[in-house]
């Protein structure tokens, strides 16, 4: 069996919300991850923690946990995968960013149910920069099995430059002479 790697990732995404009697309310969703590839497969599993904190009167925090989700996308859906290189101005850690090739593939975690994200047909994780060096192995794994992916034999023949009939030094006298 062959194995490969696999990335823990967060996604982080907060609001405040200020009410008329001066109250003011702040929401804190972490999503703590891991996406990791299996034969022919890309597999996202994550776990939400919401935390909310409401001050006026009061001051009330409440915190949620909420079960793994995963979703199972085929290789087929996956376009590219990348770790931008570091840069100076980028404060915070690195990223993996994975491109899809179909906007249904990351529905279920871009969409209203999952963890809304900016671009639908871009995934991009938060990596901490101990596991810079496994997000870039993963993305190099991730890239070669796409690029292994078997080609359709329509698009291949749809692609291929038409054939050309080869022609002997006899053949090409006869066509050429009258």
């Amino acid at each position: 069996m062959t194995s490969f790697s696999a990335v823990p990732f967060t996604l982080k995404r907060s609001s405040d919300l200020w009410d008329a009697d001066g109250g003011y309310e702040s929401t804190t969703e972490t999503a703590y991850g891991l996406v990791r590839l299996e034969t022919d497969q890309l597999v996202i599993q994550w776990r939400l923690a919401v935390q909310t904190e409401k001050m006026g009167d009061t001051w009330e925090t409440n915190e949620t946990i909420e079960p793994v989700r995963e979703i199972v996308i085929p290789l087929a859906k996956v376009a590219g995968v990348a770790v931008p290189p570091r840069r100076w101005w980028h404060i915070g850690g690195p990223r993996l960013v994975i491109a899809a090739s179909d906007l249904l593939a990351f529905e279920k975690i871009a969409g209203e149910q999952g963890l809304k994200l900016k671009h639908p047909a871009k995934l991009v994780l938060r990596v901490k920069r101990a596991d810079r060096l496994i997000a870039e192995e993963f993305a190099a794994e991730l890239s070669l099995a796409v690029a292994r992916l078997p080609t359709d034999s329509a698009d291949n023949e749809r692609l291929a430059p038409p054939a050309r009939r080869a022609v002997s030094p006899g053949d090409a006298e006869l066509q050429g002479g009258t």
